[in-house]
């Protein structure tokens, strides 16, 4: 399943964790509340973000638009307010970064991003092992398509 809009907007951090790997830092505090909390309106998330620092209400407003236009966000009407609830569950997001990230990777150098890859999963006995079962899933079902 590939996931539209590009979740790599800004580009990779490779030094960041999680959701900041892409999104700046409010816009991932952001997202880690709403997957907690879906369905909260501006003033919902300004009360929750203040609990951990000082924010104006037309930074959270601004942002929340932003995270819209940029197709991480969904918004509904209700009332007076808009409700805001993640696009993607943590798992599709995740997904979709490593397709991104792992996709242009490929594109444009398959041979040392694959070697580099297998390295990497080799330093660990439980993910080589993850590896290979995965691989053999995938094979099973391309000879087997339909079952």
């Amino acid at each position: 399943m590939r996931i539209h809009p590009k979740i790599t907007l800004r580009g990779f951090k490779p030094g960041a964790r999680g959701a900041r790997h892409v999104l700046g830092q409010l816009e991932a505090a952001v997202m880690e509340l709403l997957w907690r909390e879906p369905g909260l309106t501006v003033i919902q998330v300004e009360e929750r973000l203040r609990r951990r620092r000082e924010i104006a209400h037309t930074t959270v407003l601004t942002t929340l638009d932003r995270m819209h236009r940029k197709g991480y966000l969904t918004r509904e009407k209700q009332g007076k307010a808009f409700v805001y609830t993640p696009r993607y569950s943590r798992e599709e997001f995740e997904r979709g970064l490593a397709q991104e990230v792992l996709g242009a990777l490929l594109g444009q150098f398959a041979k040392p991003a694959l070697s580099t890859f297998v390295d990497l999963i080799a330093a660990d006995e439980g993910r080589l092992d993850e590896l290979e079962a995965l691989i053999r899933e995938k094979r099973q079902a391309k000879e087997t398509p339909g079952e």
